[in-house]
């Protein structure tokens, strides 16, 4: 009795392996885009120690400012506009010239496009928001109090300092 071989059917290319690497790709190009967030951090501020601080685990929800002072004058940045790729822009305290004010920034972020308390859609309140400080560990507290007052002015209730856990050589 003879045995015969299947037809083979080259017609029909096996796709497992391609799936495969479609879901490995997938996969990866996930975890890269998790690791490439620009949380908006100047590298330029040199943040203070603190033995007792906290790690932030997630920055969801929140606004992170920079701020250091520059010829006895407040410099202050943040990523406001995340989907317009500009990165980080200079915003204003007050009486600190023309430019987006960071208690407008605030208000917006806090109550929504109208900046009212109140409202539904995209004027919804957003009562956790949490506002991170990465302050120079060089600026006076006349400029810190000027952030402060802003975030008070939007009725921002989380508020953090972002510290350093590595104490500096004086040397």
């Amino acid at each position: 009795m003879k045995h015969h071989m299947p037809d083979n059917h080259t017609s029909h290319p096996n796709v497992v392996p391609l799936i495969d690497i479609i879901m490995c790709l997938i996969i990866f190009f996930m975890l890269v885009a998790k690791i490439g967030v620009d949380t908006g951090e100047d590298e330029s501020v040199s943040i203070p120690y603190a033995s007792l601080g906290k790690t932030i685990k997630s920055l969801e929800n929140s606004l992170l400012v920079n701020v250091k002072e520059v010829n006895n004058a407040a410099e202050v940045s943040a990523m406001v506009d995340q989907t317009s790729g500009k990165g980080r822009v200079p915003l204003v305290l007050e009486g600190g010239g023309s430019g987006r004010r960071l208690v407008d920034v605030l208000k917006r972020l806090r109550f929504g496009k109208d900046g009212v308390p109140g409202g539904t859609g995209d004027n919804a309140d957003n009562p956790e928001l949490r506002l991170i400080i990465r302050g120079d560990s060089k600026i006076t507290f006349g400029v810190l109090q000027q952030v402060l007052l802003a975030a008070a002015q939007a009725q921002v209730k989380g508020l953090n300092f972002q510290t350093s856990n590595e104490a500096k050589d004086a040397g």
